[in-house]
């Protein structure tokens, strides 16, 4: 069994205990537009906390270190996942206490209960996974959200469901992952492929496999608006220049189109 079918397999059973156990805090603060956050900048960077990961990331800072060190992000992500990544719902919690930025719910959502927990404990998006999700229930739990006021990261690792999914009208943004979640490998190379047959409307994003200015400057010159930077952020002694190198190179490339 893959990591992803184990990741899967165990959320299934989590979110069962969540739904009769959970207690959700009543929402602190106003939702904010995440995309349009996003839309400001040129080129914009989306910085996550992730305490851990099944690939390995040796992460230098809490929560609390991290925040201020990212404050050049236009954008938050979050992780909630509890056994894999560490995760939890308070940490978006904290977050939405400490930030006015937006932030991003990220998790294996699959369930109500997941879309309830990303609106009450603060977060302003949630990510929805095609390779998690089959068509119809992504859309259902799209839905969801934006009935509740949050947008909508919808990620893909494919031409076909890049192709198809960027101009669904509930998908705020078009999130590409260049990890294949059976080797855990990344290739940005993936990324690059897919990027002729994204929707422009769907405001394509990179996941995973951004390190710096090399990998920044060829996703503007493709078209891409932006980049979720994780690992590379949690493991950094210089997150603010770091966000600094990737939007500057981004911009660049993407001014650089022909």
């Amino acid at each position: 069994m893959g990591i992803l079918e184990q990741i899967i397999n165990y959320t299934r059973k989590r979110v069962e205990r969540e739904r009769k156990e959970l207690v959700l805090p009543k929402r602190q603060r106003p939702i904010i537009d995440f995309r349009g956050a996003l839309e400001k900048g040129a080129f914009s960077i989306i910085a996550e906390f992730k305490p851990s990961s099944p690939s390995g990331v040796k992460a230098r800072w809490s929560l609390v270190e991290y925040l201020p060190r990212v404050k050049l992000a236009d954008a938050l992500s979050v992780l909630t996942e509890p056994k894999w990544f560490k995760g939890s719902y308070w940490n978006v919690y904290r977050a939405s206490q400490l930030t006015a930025k937006p932030i991003l719910l990220k998790d294996f959502v699959i369930d109500d209960i997941q879309i309830e927990a990303a609106y009450s404990f603060g977060a302003d998006a949630v990510l929805l996974m095609i390779d998690v999700l089959n068509e119809d229930d992504l859309k259902y739990l799209a839905l969801k959200a934006k009935a509740k006021g949050l947008q909508t990261l919808v990620e893909v690792s494919s031409i076909e469901w890049a192709e198809a999914l960027s101009k669904e009208p509930w998908v705020d943004i078009l999130g590409v992952n260049s990890r294949d979640f059976k080797t855990l490998k990344v290739s940005v190379e993936r990324i690059f492929k897919i990027s002729r047959y994204i929707d422009e409307r769907a405001f394509p994003l990179a996941e995973s496999g951004v390190k710096g200015s090399k990998e920044a400057y060829e996703l503007g010159l493709r078209g891409y608006r932006g980049a979720l930077v994780g690992t590379s952020l949690m493991e950094s002694i210089d997150p603010m220049g770091l966000i600094s190198e990737i939007k500057f190179a981004g911009t660049l490339g993407l001014f650089s189109i022909p």
